[in-house]
């Protein structure tokens, strides 16, 4: 159990902090709700590649704004917001990632979440996460148990990996040699974690680096829900070192994580020699692909839509209805003739399109030969 007597007596109760979050998490997430119905984000790449939209940044304003309002004497670290290290000076700090799965968001499935926690010496001591196209809120503070929409949740433990639900990339665990599993995929690490949490999904693990701001809110709610989480050598993380980033996350009840973590352990040297994880054969479209290997390996985007049975899911209606738009040969053509189709379909929930990268699927390793 956390020691509460050692929380600094002069800040807030955490759950006047908890209280704060809930409200204003889910009015951030009435902002992010709203530009993804809207649908005309615009969209760029930050210096490491990674994809940020208008929408990001709005809701990290709305956010820094209406938090440092109401805890001024707090610091503030942010994905959208240069680090200025006032985590370290200050006895409480927002940790924020304003749209944790900003590619979900882009690709226009639910899969994103508002993640907002408060630490205090390193350890988070309130989080919220919201994903506001399925209503959800899950939410904790210190010693107070997790939640689901006001509602106790926690995690499940297995006692093997074989036949789990697992929330990762299934060719991850395949190059890996794991036992079959029930793998989904989830871009947000914060909504990934907190499906554990409430024993929707029975663990996740990311073997790719991941900073504070995806982890501070979900691993509270994790652990208030039962589950440990670390990081894939087994370290706790903490949220106040000099580094934001941290290797890796396995999240489950303790049980299953112990044989998680003894299924990584082979592995290890393999990520902790570099970040060079070629070796996974994940790549997803040729966003990531260097010039070089885009000239010798021809790339094939088809863009594809149809009526779904649950616009949450990828079963077709009817698959002889299937729109077929067109193949494409770089990702940006794909994308603009995937957005004009979406558009016209905007007043369909059920109606949606989608990118697929069918050279990753024919061709997994890159070199030009059929996989």
């Amino acid at each position: 159990m956390p020691d509460l007597s050692q929380l600094d007596p002069s800040c807030a109760l955490p759950e006047a902090d908890l209280d704060l979050l809930r409200d204003i998490v889910r009015k951030a997430g009435g902002i992010a709700k709203a530009a993804f119905e809207a649908n005309d984000s615009k969209t760029w790449n930050k210096s490491d590649s990674s994809p940020v939209t208008d929408a990001d940044i709005a809701v990290n304003d709305f956010l820094f704004e209406h938090l440092r309002d109401a805890r001024p004497d707090y610091g503030w670290l942010s994905e959208e917001t240069k680090d200025d290290y006032s985590r370290h000076a200050c006895p409480r700090s927002f940790v924020v990632d304003p749209i944790d799965g900003t590619r979900a968001f882009i690709d226009r499935t639910p899969n994103f979440a508002v993640s907002v926690a408060i630490i205090e010496k390193g350890q988070s001591i309130a989080g919220v996460v919201f994903n506001p196209l399925m209503d959800e809120l899950y939410e904790a503070c210190i010693g107070g148990g997790a939640r689901l929409n006001a509602k106790p949740i926690s995690a499940t433990d297995p006692e093997k990996i074989a036949g789990i639900h697992m929330v990762g990339y299934p060719r991850k665990f395949r190059k890996l040699d794991f036992p079959e599993m029930n793998v989904s995929v989830a871009n947000s690490m914060a909504y990934r974690i907190c499906k554990v949490a409430s024993g929707e999904a029975d663990a996740t693990i990311a073997f790719t680096p991941k900073s504070d701001w995806d982890l501070a809110a979900a691993a509270l709610i994790a652990t208030e829900a039962g589950a440990v989480i670390t990081d894939i050598r087994g370290k706790i993380p903490q949220f106040d070192t000099e580094t934001t980033s941290g290797l890796g996350v396995i999240c489950a009840g303790p049980t299953l994580h112990a044989l998680l973590l003894a299924e990584v352990k082979p592995h290890l040297a393999q990520f902790t020699q570099g970040r060079d994880y070629k070796f996974l054969g994940t790549r997803m479209s040729d966003r990531n692909r260097s010039a070089e290997a885009m000239k010798s390996v021809q790339l094939l985007h088809l863009v594809i839509g149809g009526e779904l049975i649950d616009p949450n899911r990828t079963e077709f209606k009817d698959l002889t209805a299937v729109d077929f738009v067109g193949a494409y040969a770089n990702i940006e053509e794909a994308r603009k003739a995937w957005k004009s189709a979406a558009q016209r379909t905007v007043d369909n929930a059920h109606m949606r399109y989608f990118i697929l990268h069918a050279h990753d699927l024919i061709d997994p390793d890159g070199d030009g030969i059929i996989g």
